[in-house]
């Protein structure tokens, strides 16, 4: 599901809900039970880093694929 942020109209609370794409829910501020909402646009998230620098495929972040023309053998 994904996370939504709103900004509630009635009472300026901005919170975050995640909201099913299955089923139609009506979205309420938690604050005051408002419904008039804005939701806001989010950014996704920055990837993840990786401690150590091992490569460890053709991408090098997983095990060798062992393909012909991979180039990288295993340890």
């Amino acid at each position: 599901m994904p996370l939504y942020e709103y900004t509630c109209r009635n009472c300026e609370h901005t919170f975050e809900t995640l909201v099913s794409a299955r089923v139609a829910v009506v979205v309420a501020c938690p604050k005051c039970d408002g419904t008039d909402l804005d939701q806001l646009i989010g950014l996704p998230a920055p990837g993840r880093v990786v401690e150590d620098n091992a490569a460890t495929n053709c991408r090098g972040d997983g095990p060798p694929c062992g393909a012909p023309r991979c180039g990288r053998k295993g340890s």
